[in-house]
Order: C-alpha cells, then structure tokens, then sequence
C-alpha cells in the first residue's frame, strides 16, 4: 500500500499538467470556504485574481511551445526523422512506470538498461518485451538475411535466448512485474514506448534497414502532443503486443511453428524448368527409367548445347536391385526392376551416340533410399536456378514425398549435396556401348 501511494505521488509531480492541478484544487478550496464564510472577500479576490494569472502563465508557455513547434516544422519538415536516439531516452526509459520493447534480440538493448531495468522492477513498473520467436526458424533466416550477409540465424536465436534469460532472471530477483511474448513475423521497427497511457508518454521507434551499414535509421521520437502519428504507432505497437505469443509456452502445446519440410506429390513443371537452365546435372536413382524416357528430347536437346550430365544408377546385376524390388509398393519383381535398369542404359547409351555430349553413368550396388537430381550443386556452376530435386523411396507404400532444398538452407543444401557427390566417387564406371 505504501509503496503504491509513493509510486503515486512521484506520478504526479511529474506530469507536465501539475500547474493546473494546483490551479483547479486551489480554486475548489477557496471557493468552498468563500460559500461557508471562512475567507473574506478581499481574500477570495485575491486569490481568484492570483489564479487568472497562473492561468495567464500557463497559456503563454503551451503558445510558446506551440509556435517553437510549428516554427521548427516549418523549417525543416523532416527534423522529426533522427540519425541518432533522442538524448533523454535513457532517462525517460529509467523512470518509466509501463514500458514496452519491441525488436528482434533486444541484446543490446538488455545490457546497456540492465541495471534501469532492476530499478523499474523494484518501483513497481509495467515492464513487457516482445521478441522475435527463437524457435522460428524461418523467421530467423529471414532475420539474418535482412541485418546482413555474414548474419547467421543460430547466433541470432542464442542472442534471443540470452536476452529472454537476462528479463527472466531480473524478473526472478526483483520479483517485478514482466511479461514476455514472442513474435513469428519479422518486425518492421524496433519500439520504445514509454508511459503511453500517460499524458506525458513517448514512443521512439527505429526503422530496420535491409543490411544497414551503421546504426539503421530514422530514427523516430513522439510525444502524446503529436496526436495523430503518435497514436498511429502507439497503437501499431499494441497490435504486435497482441499478436505475439506467451513465452515460455504453455506446457503441453506443440510446436506448430518449427521449420518443417514442404513435401508434394510431384515435382510438376518445377524440375523441367530448373533442368533446362543447368549447366551441369546429377542423377541419381534406382532406374530413372521414367525420367529419362519421359525427357529423351530433353535430355537430347540439353547435351547438345553443352550441359554435363551424370547419372548414378542402382547396377542392374547387383543384389541392391533385388531389394529395390523388394522396396517397391506394386510387387514389382527383382527381374522386371533389372530390365528397366538395362533398358535406361541403352537409352542413355543412344544419347551419348547421337549428341557426343558430355554424359557419364556410374553404377553402384548400394541401395539407394533416396534419389536427386541436383541442378548447378557444385559451387563453379552454382547460380539463382541450384536446386536439389529430392525424393524418398518408401518403403512398400504408394507414393514417394518430394522436396526441395535450395541453397539458401545451407547446411542442408551442402548435406544432401556432398552425400551424391560421396556415391559417385565410390561407384564404378560404366561404360557406355557407342556401337550402332
């Protein structure tokens, strides 16, 4: 109770309408004890001629500070766009009794107001962070991304974590009041908003530049006298509060959100396309008799023009093709799957004949649980058309789930790429029959 009644009274001596507090309970006083006959008239003159003044004082400082306002717009319209934060930020934010962060790490943020942050806690004030989910994985790839080129998502989601367990442990100590939530969509600013139920609130707001060279910039401060464009982002910032989740999250609750791979049922024109623009392919599969009998003038049209293209096979004659066989969802028998092999051969075998181009096969008698077609993998070829076309060989079961990695997922890319890349180092030769 005590320190609710301090917490109010520093309130109120700082707000800038204290004068006319005094003003309106002065006038109340007297004006009661002018109605029982306690003050005389002369003294409720006085008084009432000391209150116009007061009143008088008080006009012309808001005029003056009105004009000083509009005259420095009108000077430079853009003076409210800042390349640095407002000098009394820091204070404000030190004797704030609601405050609200919104950004993506707030590691910055957390180790410069450590010790303001305790204070707050300690003073009773409303303390809430809203941070970039640190288990979103594309949302941190997208993070990264924007702050720059060398950015990694990893070290972003442990600066995250580092803060959310900085807030914790202060919340811990101090007992304050704190609550944090997460956010699975990469904002557009960061927010400091400081008292904005207040008359005397402020909200600074930073723009998030694409791969800033400095501090990213403007920088934007706004005092509730702005009215409208500072209830615009006052209220942009709640609706982000809004959107965010608790953290940590309730137990028991899923994680819908974690990265997850996009499988489909085919690859449709995606891979043609992607093909077409190659300068270097690899293959690999059991037959692939399909594909290539599907694309022969395809196949015949790229060699032409001077693609490379490898395949890597299941050999025909080694026992991974019986149980390939075996693998398949139709019964199909060890024999039938052979003959496809073979006849996938003599095709690739014709196109070596009729382009001369640069096509090699290699056979290998391991058995294959996942074939690829890796489009300009290697990093000499690599460009905006690099995909790893992947697909899964069930296990007795109609369908093999699809997927795409691009290079933008990095580790995966170079994974799945250097795991070809290790099957066709230890595969055979095979050689193709250029007779006609």
């Amino acid at each position: 109770m005590r320190r609710s009644l301090m917490k109010s009274f520093v309130n109120a001596l700082r707000d800038e309408n204290l004068d006319l507090y005094i003003l309106v309970f002065a006038a109340l006083v007297f004006t009661v004890l002018g109605a029982v006959n306690i003050s005389s008239v002369a003294t409720l003159s006085s008084v009432t001629l000391g209150a116009l003044a007061f009143l008088a004082l008080s006009q012309v400082r808001s005029r003056r500070y009105v004009a000083e306002m509009a005259r420095s717009r009108e000077i430079d319209p853009l003076a409210i766009l800042r390349t640095e934060f407002p000098a009394d930020l820091v204070q404000r934010r030190a004797s704030a009794t609601q405050y609200l962060y919104i950004g993506v790490s707030m590691a910055r943020t957390v180790q410069t107001m450590r010790n303001d942050l305790r204070r707050l806690l300690l003073n009773g004030a409303k303390v809430r962070v809203l941070l970039l989910d640190p288990t979103d994985e594309t949302s941190l790839r997208h993070a990264a991304a924007r702050a720059g080129s060398n950015a990694d998502p990893t070290r972003l989601a442990a600066r995250i974590n580092g803060s959310i367990e900085e807030i914790t442990f202060l919340r811990d100590e101090t007992h304050g009041d704190v609550e944090i939530r997460v956010l699975r969509n990469m904002p557009a600013m960061s927010v400091n908003a400081i008292d904005t139920q207040s008359p005397s609130g402020t909200i600074c707001v930073q723009h998030y530049e694409f791969r800033a060279p400095a501090e990213a910039l403007p920088i934007i401060q706004l005092e509730g006298r702005d009215g409208f464009w500072y209830q615009h982002f006052v209220l942009e910032a709640e609706r982000m509060w809004e959107g965010g989740s608790p953290w940590p999250p309730p137990p028991g609750l899923q994680p819908t959100h974690a990265q997850r791979p996009q499988f489909t049922e085919t690859f449709d024109g995606e891979l043609i396309t992607a093909m077409e623009s190659a300068d270097e392919l690899l293959i690999t599969g059991v037959t692939r008799n399909t594909l290539v009998h599907t694309n022969y003038g395809n196949f015949e049209k790229w060699l032409t023009k001077g693609c490379r293209i490898r395949f890597l096979l299941v050999d025909p004659e080694s026992e991974a093709a019986a149980t390939a066989a075996d693998r398949y969802h139709a019964g199909r028998s060890p024999e039938n799957l052979r003959e496809r092999g073979r006849n996938t051969l003599r095709l690739l075998s014709e196109l070596r004949r009729s382009t001369g181009g640069d096509l090699a096969v290699r056979l290998t008698a391991h058995p294959l649980a996942m074939g690829l077609v890796a489009v300009d993998a290697p990093l000499s070829t690599r460009g905006q058309a690099s995909a790893l076309f992947m697909e899964y060989f069930t296990y007795q079961a109609s369908g093999e789930p699809k997927f795409v990695v691009l290079p933008s997922d990095e580790r995966w890319f170079a994974h799945f790429a250097e795991e070809a890349e290790s099957l066709w180092r230890a595969a055979s030769d095979h050689r193709l029959d250029l007779t006609e």
